[in-house]
């Protein structure tokens, strides 16, 4: 396992990112922050942690998959590129997998 938090100073914990490493890549498995604490970078710190966490164990990319209507394109900025997508029954969504060069 592998993970990052964000914890007020009372130790509270806002939101985070979990996933798990093996065989030389990172899964990113959940990642979550409140509505009211997106936009303010804490996001990107996050992912930043972890990315350099799962460099120190030696992964060399990382993997997420996320839906068309939640953050896709925070990972695409953050350097993801999309490599596959399964399309929902719902038109115009779908299911993203996106991967990432660590090193």
């Amino acid at each position: 396992m592998i993970g990052a938090e964000l914890t007020d100073p009372s130790g509270k914990i806002w939101g985070g990112i979990w996933g798990r490493t093996e065989l030389g890549l990172l899964f990113l498995d959940m990642f979550f922050l409140p509505e009211k604490l997106r936009g303010r970078s804490y996001g990107s710190q996050l992912l930043m942690a972890i990315e350099e966490e799962a460099v120190r164990r030696g992964c060399k990319r990382a993997v997420v998959e996320t839906s068309s209507f939640q953050a896709p394109q925070f990972y695409r900025h953050h350097g993801f590129e999309e490599f596959g997508k399964v399309e929902f029954v719902i038109p115009g969504h779908a299911r993203i997998f996106l991967r990432k060069n660590l090193q």
